[in-house]
């Protein structure tokens, strides 16, 4: 009978001492979590529809696959989850989310919790800060089940006040006349160009993509314009979704030049 008494001891005394372990783990978790990840998925809008309901016009919801997920996670190799979900919306960088160097699982989360299925496996480098662009599969054309990725430095050193970063992550190469720059932008291929002084005014800029007729068509014609105190990103995706009326799309992003970093606990 004693001996039977004693394992129900033992593992209160297990459980208690796990209890006591755990924010020890989750403190030494955080304390690694201290780089900083943003998000920015790029792709071709779903097209607004809307039907009368009621004498009131309401958004027909759009396809699925068509947005990436609308919370995305971080987990570790067990699929617990760290730290907090933040909100993604296509073609708009994310709040900052906590990271340490190494690959992390990232997951879509919504109503029903964390999708258990890993949505992008996300390799961060030991970097302070680091902006992830993301865009559908074009083998499947959706953003279910996964998709492509790039990861870039996000922090000063890497991109610096008084820049603009053009990346194609299209299947595209691209013409480009930038200022007095002429030449082609192959798909992957990374840009970053200085302004005079730190600052752009009126620099011409423009983007081509053959049509299927051989043809160069603008993707992008604008003059830059910028402070020295700002950084514009300038991401070129495929027009992968539905009746697109050219190849190529662009996100055009202006922000003051900062390293984006972690917010600390109070």
């Amino acid at each position: 009978m004693n001996a039977h008494r004693s394992v129900p001891g033992f593992l209160v005394a297990a459980s208690v001492l796990s209890l006591f372990a755990s924010p020890v783990l989750l403190a030494q978790d955080e304390k690694k979590r201290d780089r900083a990840l943003r998000i920015l998925a790029v792709g071709q809008e779903p097209p607004w529809r809307e039907v009368i309901q009621g004498g009131r016009r309401v958004q027909v919801t759009p396809p699925e696959g068509s947005l990436p997920p609308g919370r995305l996670q971080l987990s570790n190799a067990e699929g617990i989850e760290l730290g907090e979900a933040v909100g993604v919306k296509l073609n708009q960088i994310s709040s900052v989310m906590s990271v340490s160097p190494g690959t992390h699982p990232l997951h879509g989360s919504g109503e029903g919790g964390l999708d258990p299925k890993p949505w992008y496996s996300l390799k961060f480098p030991s970097m302070a800060a680091g902006l992830a662009i993301l865009w559908r599969d074009p083998s499947k054309g959706k953003w279910t089940g996964g998709c492509k990725g790039v990861l870039l430095r996000d922090d000063l050193t890497g991109f610096p006040a008084g820049r603009i970063r053009i990346v194609n992550v299209s299947r595209y190469p691209l013409g480009l006349k930038f200022g007095a720059e002429k030449g082609l932008l192959k798909p992957g291929q990374v840009l970053l160009r200085a302004g005079k002084s730190g600052a752009f005014d009126k620099v011409p800029l423009e983007l081509s993509v053959k049509d299927k007729s051989g043809r160069w068509v603008r993707v992008i014609s604008q003059q830059i314009n910028q402070r020295p105190e700002h950084r514009t990103h300038i991401v070129l995706y495929t027009n992968d979704g539905e009746a697109p009326t050219r190849p190529v799309g662009a996100v055009v992003l202006r922000e003051t030049a900062r390293t984006p970093a972690v917010r600390r606990a109070r």
